[in-house]
């Protein structure tokens, strides 16, 4: 636990030492060793747990007798998978943002103090037991991002999705608090095990209050995941941020909200019928989110934004696997737990390969002052190794095998398709959940084609160097993004570990017994084995191995008969058919990929403009009151400027007999003296 302690003492003191320097390099490289030092301790606390089964628990502060409620830490599985994922992404965002963010004029103190803070807030988020101090973390997290989101103040458009962010938070922060009063006053404690006690006789006395309670968390959930339509405001806000923000906005921050998602639905929401339905409610928003988000991030030319809409989308996947997991989670337990590995296991993977594709578009930003993929090409001539890891995170988000994207996927897919064999589920819902995993696999195919969109205009193409700033980059914006590539390859190729850490996960949070491991997996370096049923041996494999191996082989032998052969290689410049062209004439855009598509998934509404299914232009809204509230409600026109007319006009007849007055003023100072000799005449007796 000291570990643990230690780790949030760095980042909170690392968060107010960097508020006291201003040079943007030091600053950075403090940032750097502060969050060095966090993330070693909690990847030794969190492989410790993982490894070995562990528990920690630890009541830190109470507020007793003023309320019922502390700082009460539990790490357990659940919490050491997502320590795991803030330590690496956090260390990877530090590093980048030393060189990164000496590319932009706001000082360093907008940016490293809210983003340490926000790695702090993180860290106490996944590991707190108690509701009410679970609010303040997520309250935490959710200003420090703000202050990000608005980074750029001179940025109108940073402003207005700071506002949009900031409301859409708070109003689902408010539907958490609400949820935690009501609970409150019937538990009398905010501690996890006791709101699970009073939700589950509040669902057993009081179904109406029970389902409104959950409806709360759910709102407040998948609002800050960015499901839709809770979500319209991520893709305003996360393009916003420099890229290393927006990097852990999309790796971590959302998929802590997931982590909610999951904590709560497993450990303090008592699984029953009723959350059979919600499970059901849970997948079917995820689903929206898939096919809209990932349509939508096809008709994007700015990567940040496709990105920010690629978030959504992959979201909607954890949610898919997560629904179908809490549904059957009575009625089949194998498909229920092979289901929700799906989509922890997704959350983690999407951590590592939305992270670094955030950092790919940071890269290409810093070389050449835009993320539109309409103005870039051929930056793999300039960045051979951030293009490399382009195409390993785009490979991983569109579930290629043998990346670990393709893993996860999997998963979520056949645990979907699975539920047909079900007797004992609805006949409505089997088939809800078949339509919803043939939809999540046509859309793997849409994911591919828009990072396919984004590697061929960002890397591919003709290289325009009068675009590009400088040498090649430095290796404190390279190595994260290695780091990160690394990752996805390492999980595609042994996902046995990862899926084992996931179920433990699983195992250890839920309230319900489950079956073990080694009766759904069958699991080896080689890959897994996965069982749907108790009576089936083996209903689906993956050896990712056995894949790899084969195409290295065949690869080598088409190398060798090249090298054999001796072919000549002959470069030249392009003909365009006798006309010189600049490469800005003739190359191809990123706006110029799937036209035809995109003219299908776009229409208009009524005065609404739909792009990629998703609305991106409203029209103008217009009210008219009748002109007695017109009145009323502008006191200016019947009170004030008549008022103001009133003293104005005073005030210029009292100057202007003033002025008249002073034209004769030694005439009325004559007759003021004589007045005066008259009054002191009188009053002495007619005696001077």
């Amino acid at each position: 636990m000291e570990y643990l302690y230690f780790s949030f003492l760095s980042l909170t003191l690392g968060a107010l030492l960097t508020a006291l320097i201003r040079n943007k390099i030091g600053s950075g490289v403090l940032a750097v060793l502060f969050t060095s030092i966090s993330a070693v301790l909690l990847i030794d606390l969190a492989l410790d747990v993982l490894f070995n089964n562990k528990i920690f628990e630890e009541e830190v502060f109470s507020l007793l007798p003023l309320l019922n409620a502390s700082i009460f830490i539990r790490v357990d599985a659940l919490s050491a998978l997502f320590l795991l994922i803030v330590a690496i992404v956090s260390f990877c965002v530090c590093l980048f943002s030393v060189k990164y963010i000496s590319s932009y004029s706001q000082s360093s103190l907008s940016f490293y103090p809210p983003i340490l803070s926000l790695f702090a807030s993180s860290v106490g988020l996944v590991c707190i037991k108690d509701l009410l101090f679970f609010i303040l973390f997520w309250e935490m997290m959710t200003l420090t991002s703000w202050i990000l989101v608005v980074f750029e103040r001179e940025k109108k458009q940073a402003l207005k999705a700071g506002l949009q962010y900031f409301i859409a938070t708070h109003v689902a922060t408010a539907f958490l608090i609400l949820a935690a009063v009501i609970i409150y006053s019937y538990s009398n404690s905010f501690e996890f095990s006791e709101v699970y006690k009073s939700l589950g006789n509040i669902l057993v006395n009081n179904s109406l209050l029970g389902n409104f309670l959950i409806f709360c968390f759910f709102i407040a959930f998948v609002t800050k995941a960015g499901v839709l339509p809770f979500g319209f405001w991520l893709p305003n806000a996360y393009p916003q941020p420099p890229s290393s923000a927006s990097s852990f906005f999309g790796g971590v921050m959302s998929k802590l909200a997931v982590y909610a998602i999951l904590r709560f639905f497993l450990s303090v929401i008592p699984l029953s019928s009723t959350t059979e339905a919600w499970g059901f409610v849970i997948a079917f928003f995820g689903v929206i989110s898939i096919f809209i988000g990932t349509i939508a991030a096809l008709t994007q030319d700015e990567a940040k934004r496709l990105m920010s809409f690629h978030a959504i989308g992959q979201v909607g996947y954890m949610l898919l696997g997560i629904g179908v997991g809490i549904y059957f989670i009575h009625i089949s337990p194998f498909l229920s737990v092979i289901a929700l590995t799906g989509g922890i296991f997704h959350a983690f993977n999407n951590s590592i390969y939305k992270s670094l594709l955030f950092l790919n578009a940071g890269a290409i930003f810093y070389k050449t002052s835009t993320t539109d993929l309409n103005r870039v090409s051929g930056l793999i001539k300039v960045m051979p190794l951030t293009a490399l890891a382009a195409m390993v995170g785009a490979l991983s988000i569109a579930g290629v095998p043998p990346f670990n994207g393709f893993v996860s996927k999997l998963l979520i897919f056949e645990s979907s398709i699975w539920s047909a064999r079900v007797n004992e589920a609805l006949f409505l819902v089997k088939g809800a959940f078949i339509i919803f995993g043939i939809i999540s696999i046509f859309i793997s195919a849409i994911t591919l084609a828009s990072f396919l969109k984004f590697i061929n205009s960002a890397f591919m193409g003709k290289f325009k160097e009068e675009d590009i700033k400088g040498g090649r980059l430095s290796w404190s914006m390279t190595l994260p993004q290695i780091i990160l590539a690394t990752i996805c390859v390492v999980t595609g190729l042994f996902p046995s570990v990862p899926i084992k850490f996931m179920y433990d996960a699983i195992l250890v949070s839920s309230k319900i017994n489950l079956p073990d491991f080694n009766q759904v997996f069958s699991a080896d370096i080689a890959g897994i084995g996965i069982n749907y049923c108790q009576s089936c041996l083996s209903s689906g494999a993956w050896y990712p191995l056995f894949i790899i191996s084969s195409t290295i082989m065949l690869s080598l032998i088409i190398f060798s008969f090249e090298r054999y052969a001796g072919a000549k290689i002959r470069e030249v410049k392009t003909w365009y058919g006798g006309k010189e062209h600049t490469p800005e004439e003739v190359i191809y855009t990123g706006h110029s990929f799937y036209q035809p598509f995109k003219e299908i998934v776009s229409f208009k509404v009524g005065g609404i403009y739909f792009k990629g299914f998703y609305p991106s232009e409203f029209p103008p809204l217009k009210f008219a009151f009748p002109k007695w509230i017109t009145k009323i409600i502008q006191p200016d026109d019947w009170f004030y400027y008549p008022l103001a007319n009133l003293i104005s006009k005073f005030f210029d007849r009292m100057s202007n007999f003033y002025e008249r007055l002073n034209r004769y003023y030694i005439f009325w100072f004559v007759l003021g003296s004589l007045l005066v000799g008259i009054l002191v005449f009188y009053f002495y007796g007619g005696k001077l």
